[in-house]
């Protein structure tokens, strides 16, 4: 079956699953090598013990987010964006949205060839780009290192810092919301009440998990206002068109 499938596969797609699997193989091994090369130089040895301990609470959540993310991504980015967002990484801040804007901007129809190769192509130089400003960024903190550093202790200051994160995601998620606003109603609702009940989930340790929670909560809803025609137009053409 799998080999039915990958024969009746275009040469651009044979391509790009050929090429893209080499290169996330290559990067793969690329990550692991950077910390056994650096502990071996240093001669440091982790506590085996502590790691496989902090492993599998860590693996527990990001093994279910990693595997829902890959099912909600791929169909939207294609398999050639697909590989790129996955091996660059920052998929929902920065990739997702550049390659959905992208796609809007070229009026490409929803999981067509076209559409792949826009989004293809604007993962590509999001990608680009982010590691130019991410370069820019550090040449200008290692000539500005002591006046940041002052400039940062300023206690006036210090309190914009907790903002940064909020706003920048805010402003995402508002991007998204108000396409239609129908779809945020209930995942915000949750969020609200489970918050309110259970103070001690707002921290940063919680995150990871309200992530999976909210994530299934805003799919069941979509899904429910989707069957009965709750959703705008435009929302209801994509929907068919994915389905």
């Amino acid at each position: 079956m799998k080999k039915d499938i990958y024969k009746n596969l275009s040469e651009y797609d044979k391509k790009i699953h050929a090429s893209g699997r080499i290169w996330v193989l290559v990067c793969d091994t690329l990550f692991v090598c950077a910390p056994i090369a650096i502990a071996v130089y240093l001669n440091a040895k982790p506590d085996y013990t502590a790691f496989f301990a902090a492993f599998g609470v860590v693996a527990v959540i990001y093994w279910s987010s990693a595997i829902a993310e890959f099912a909600i991504f791929a169909p939207l980015l294609g398999p050639g964006a697909t590989y790129l967002a996955f091996v660059t990484g920052n998929i929902s801040n920065i990739k997702l949205p550049c390659a959905l804007n992208a796609q809007e901007t070229a009026k490409t129809p929803r999981g067509s060839k076209e559409s792949e190769v826009v989004s293809t192509i604007a993962v590509a130089v999001s990608a680009l780009t982010q590691t130019v400003i991410m370069g820019v960024g550090v040449v200008f903190l290692a000539i500005f290192t002591k006046p940041l550093e002052t400039f940062f202790a300023i206690p006036e200051v210090e309190p914009v810092f907790d903002c940064i994160l909020p706003a920048l995601f805010g402003a995402l998620g508002y991007s998204y919301i108000i396409k239609n606003p129908r779809l945020a109603v209930v995942p915000m609702a949750f969020m609200l009440i489970l918050y309110l009940a259970f103070p001690g989930f707002a921290n940063k340790d919680s995150v990871a998990i309200m992530i999976i929670f909210i994530g299934v909560v805003s799919l069941i809803s979509a899904v429910f206002l989707f069957q009965k025609g709750l959703l705008d137009g435009k929302n209801k053409k994509i929907g068919k068109e994915i389905a």
